[in-house]
């Protein structure tokens, strides 16, 4: 049975119990992204960026909220107070954008915030994304992997992930996301939680 198309929010529960609210941004949610930014460490700065920058760049910003409903998808995590209110500032951030090359290509992106790390945010952020691309049209996703990290790696070896490009200390994969794919159970779970584990990354 193909997927529905999902709605345009939704709210899920991550680990410590609190509710979050999920659902793309864009241009008008430059201020929540910014102070989310913030939350930030300089570890996990160079793990997104390749850069421990101090503050977010005006064209990173303009490029990162340029989003639209298929080619360039960003997806936007909130708390929820007791009250229902969704309160400010993005605490995670789940994005791809298609590659130039192919239509069923994208890159994906994901960031979350130090204090909401082991928390399943981050899971919960590239499900909905993953799912969201397929809708698309994607069938895989191309990640830029620093090449010192062995953990990830190994995990993109488990999952089938095909090296297709290495610029310097950079290497590029290319991972099946389709539902038919043959790679282990919850092997994007897996590498994104390696990914967000900034112990696993030096910053230089």
């Amino acid at each position: 049975m193909p997927e529905m198309n999902p709605s345009p929010t939704q709210y899920e529960v991550i680990r410590d119990g609190r509710l979050v609210h999920l659902a793309f941004i864009g241009p008008g949610d430059r201020a929540d992204l910014l102070t989310g930014f913030e939350g930030l460490s300089s570890q996990s700065r160079y793990l997104r960026f390749f850069s421990s920058m101090p503050e977010l760049p005006d064209f990173i910003t303009n490029g990162l909220l340029r989003t639209d409903a298929s080619n360039h998808v960003a997806i936007g995590a909130r708390l929820v107070d007791t009250n229902g209110k969704v309160e400010p500032p993005i605490i995670g951030v789940a994005r791809y954008f298609r590659s130039s090359d192919s239509m069923s290509i994208a890159e994906p992106a994901i960031a979350v915030v130090d204090e909401y790390h082991h928390m399943g945010l981050g899971k919960l952020l590239l499900r909905r994304l993953s799912r969201i691309a397929r809708l698309n049209g994607v069938t895989h996703f191309r990640a830029p992997v620093l090449s010192e990290n062995k953990q990830i790696k190994a995990i993109l070896r488990s999952a089938s992930a095909e090296i297709v490009e290495q610029d310097g200390a950079v290497m590029t994969y290319d991972v099946d996301i389709r539902k038919s794919a043959k790679a282990p159970r919850g092997v994007l779970t897996r590498l994104l939680s390696v990914m967000l584990d900034t112990n696993n990354v030096k910053t230089p």
